[in-house]
């Protein structure tokens, strides 16, 4: 096999005074069978430690599958400041070198198999709202029948690959041993590399666990339910909440399925200018989702009381912010034009869904199954004809490594069920549940950040936690931030 290697390239980015950055290109195989084959290029970007101590640095494994790190997602903007990396790696970098790479077939990547202009300039994100389904359709079929033209193997852009590509930039870098931090997808990207190449990794921090034994599309809508109960519940056991809100699943109920008979109209605010939107109850519960995601779940009850008043201050605040970072509420249809996730989640989970007993799933949780009945992977897997992956990947990883898993209590992504269940294999880990939090806890609690520099400094699962994970949601404080939003702006 060619051995992989290093180009040193041009930093775009811009450190804080006092740090330094150095910015590389991988370039691997894109078949480690054919090392004569095409090759895949890879953006590297290495956040240097304050002072050189020789310690195993931190790869940071991002998420998607399909995201892009060191892509910004406006046009001239420093992809490292938006994700704020600077800050939220200080710590860690008081010793080791952190480093983000690029998935391979994602943004930052030679190849990149994405299908349609990213959403990072006015006119890329009016031609995609305006996108039929038709269109949609053969977008993909146009898109996947380039990517055969070009004699791109999709079989080689899965999880197998981009864990070896870790083990190449190791290499490259002559680094024995490394350290892992995974979030959401990047963490069956994390465990992957744990279960092909089992020395390499000296620590590793998952995040919003995914393993690769649980199928993220098969019972969505029993998850979606169970977050939802969960919040009624803390409700109820809260005295301002329950005081506020005394049918809270009621209210929110009623409002989804008001929204599914008569649209919520919206003008959402947005980077290219003031945008009309309709929400009806799928795309509700898609931005009450989106608050659970990002910590906000105390916030849901205010937000939905809040439209029978006919006040949607907080209810925009949100959609425009899912807006700004998924789209999904303006476009005619669902779109998922990103090739990676694609080839992946085609290969890794559509092709092992159940598909009889997903329908008695949706049927069985009524308006919490919105969301995945308007799902269109089933079409898109279709089109995009990737093989399935082999039983033997979608086995639970065992290993050694010490590993601490995160979960956020109102996770619906990755739900805390899935940490469980990945810690069973992994004999020298522990698992810790944010109550109050969402999808990433380590950027939405101070305390999951400690966690996770202090364990990757000194990986031991049995010593005690240097702050808590259980406290409940503040329905208090999210009360008095509806209060204090500025007057009403009804629509």
């Amino acid at each position: 096999m060619a051995a992989p290697r290093l180009e040193r390239e041009r930093c775009t980015f811009k450190p804080p005074r006092g740090d330094r950055i150095e910015c590389f290109v991988l370039i691997v195989a894109e078949n480690r069978e054919l090392p004569q084959g095409r090759e895949v290029r890879l953006k590297v970007a290495v956040l240097k430690a304050k002072r050189t101590a020789g310690l195993e640095p931190l790869v940071y494994l991002s998420g998607g599958p399909g995201d892009a790190p060191l892509v910004a997602s406006t046009p001239g903007a420093d992809a490292l400041a938006e994700g704020d990396w600077w800050n939220e790696t200080a710590n860690i970098r008081r010793r080791r070198d952190v480093i983000v790479m690029s998935q391979r077939g994602a943004g930052g990547s030679t190849p990149n198999l994405d299908c349609f202009d990213p959403r990072i300039s006015q006119s890329a994100k009016a031609r995609r709202r305006a996108v039929t389904e038709q269109q949609e359709r053969d977008i993909l079929l146009s898109c996947r029948a380039s990517l055969e033209r070009r004699k791109i193997d999709l079989s080689m852009y899965t999880t197998p690959a981009l864990a070896d590509d870790v083990a190449d930039l190791a290499t490259a870098f002559s680094l024995p041993r490394i350290n892992l931090y995974g979030v959401s997808y990047g963490t069956r990207w994390g465990l992957e590399v744990m279960r092909r190449h089992p020395g390499l990794v000296r620590a590793a921090v998952l995040d919003g666990v995914y393993p690769p034994q649980v199928n993220g599309e098969q019972n969505e809508p029993e998850i979606v339910r169970r977050a939802f109960e969960r919040l009624y519940a803390d409700c109820a056991a809260d005295a301002v909440c329950r005081e506020r809100h005394p049918a809270v699943r009621a209210l929110i109920e009623g409002a989804i399925m008001a929204a599914e008979r008569t649209p919520l109209p919206l003008i959402l605010q947005l980077e290219d200018g003031a945008q009309p939107a309709r929400l009806d109850g799928a795309k509700l519960l898609m931005v009450l989702l989106h608050m659970m995601r990002e910590g906000e779940a105390a916030l849901i009850p205010e937000a939905v009381a809040a439209i029978g008043q006919g006040d949607l201050r907080l209810l925009r605040m949100f959609a425009e912010d899912l807006e700004s970072a998924d789209g999904g509420l303006l476009e005619e249809n669902a779109q998922q034009f990103d090739g990676l996730y694609n080839s992946v989640e085609c290969r890794e989970t559509w092709a092992a869904v159940d598909r009889a007993a997903r329908r008695r799933q949706i049927e069985a949780n009524g308006l919490y199954s919105l969301n995945a009945r308007q799902s269109k992977s089933p079409a898109f897997c279709q089109a995009w004809r990737v093989p399935p992956a082999p039983a033997a990947e979608r086995q639970p990883v065992t290993s050694e490594v010490p590993t601490l898993l995160l979960s956020g209590g109102y996770d619906w992504l990755t739900p805390p069920a899935w940490g469980r269940e990945a810690a069973k294999s992994l004999t020298s880990s522990r698992h810790v549940v944010f109550r109050a939090q969402g999808h990433g806890v380590v950027v939405q609690d101070v305390c999951a950040g400690r966690l996770r520099d202090s364990f990757i400094d000194d990986p031991d699962p049995k010593r005690a936690l240097p702050c808590r994970s259980d406290t409940p949601l503040n329905f208090t404080a999210a009360y008095q931030r509806a209060r204090d939003l500025p007057p009403v702006d009804k629509e």
